[in-house]
Order: C-alpha cells, then sequence, then structure tokens
C-alpha cells in the first residue's frame, strides 16, 4: 500500500471513530446548564427610583459565553446590591451589537454589584455574585471594550 492510501485509510478511520459515541444523543452532551429550565420570566425586576440614590454607575454589558448564541430580545440583565434591584434592561443592538445599558443606582460606601441574566429561550436565571464593584467613575465600556462577564464559568 502506497503512502496516500495508507494517510486516506488512516483519516477514514478517525473520521469513523468520531463520529461513535456510546452515549444517550445530543441531550447527554449539553451541559445541565444549557437545558431548559423552569424560571418564569422575572416581574419584581423593576427599575429603582434613581432619585432615592446619590451616585449612578454607568456599564455596558454583553454576554461573554456560550449564552451569547441563546439571547433573544426577551431576555434582560439586572444588577442588585445588597439584594435590592439597582438597574434592569433588555438588549439593545447597535451596529449589529447585541449589549445590556446598564445604569447602576448607589450610595457611596456600596461595595458589590451582582449580576442576574434571565434567558427568555432557557427559561432559566444566572447570577454572577459580586461581579464587580461599585463605582460611579468606572468607564461605561470597560477598560477595553464592552464588559463581558462569563455566567457559564461557575458551572466549569
Amino acid at each position: 500500500m502506497n503512502y496516500r492510501h495508507l494517510l486516506a485509510a488512516c483519516l477514514a478511520a478517525v473520521t469513523l471513530s468520531s463520529c461513535h459515541s456510546d452515549d444517550d444523543g445530543p441531550a447527554s452532551r449539553t451541559p445541565v446548564y444549557l437545558l431548559e429550565g423552569t424560571d418564569a420570566r422575572p416581574t419584581t425586576w423593576e427599575a429603582p427610583d434613581y432619585s432615592l440614590f446619590e451616585l449612578t454607575m454607568s456599564v455596558q454589558v454583553q454576554l461573554g459565553d456560550t449564552l451569547a448564541s441563546l439571547q433573544s430580545t426577551q431576555d434582560l440583565m439586572c444588577a442588585t446590591i445588597n439584594g435590592d434591584v439597582r438597574a434592569v434592561t433588555g438588549s439593545k443592538t447597535t451596529m449589529g451589537e447585541v449589549y445590556f445599558p446598564l445604569t447602576i443606582a448607589g450610595n457611596g460606601g456600596e461595595k458589590t454589584v451582582t449580576l442576574m441574566y434571565y434567558c427568555d429561550r432557557l427559561h432559566r436565571i444566572y447570577t454572577l455574585t459580586n461581579w464587580t464593584n461599585f463605582n460611579a467613575s468606572a468607564a461605561p465600556t470597560g477598560e477595553s471594550g464592552l464588559y463581558r462577564p462569563c455566567f457559564t464559568s461557575i458551572f466549569q
């Protein structure tokens, strides 16, 4: 057998072996956190009365993980401080880029912001506890582009 035939046979064997699987199908390869959940669209996520707060922190958040391929216009992003909703928004699209513009209400001395994302297609709420520190002077787009939190990193 010449070299080309041997190479073709090896490639065919590799291809066939990678197609064979002993698992139960596509669902078994999908991580649990990407399967459809039972979370209802949050009705308690409402924008705060900004007049009750001293400061605001504006950030533009873009999904930075596998959830980006599942986002829809029905999704919501919410920021909380000490369990209180301080910002909520749906997605916006500018020049083909999908992002969530959040204006987070706060007072001096408040520390950490928790970020929550409701994925309508999956009916799931993802949470990043202590996502960032509240900083009214933070750049809205971060230091090197939009903020891209990875909600699924806690599952890996």
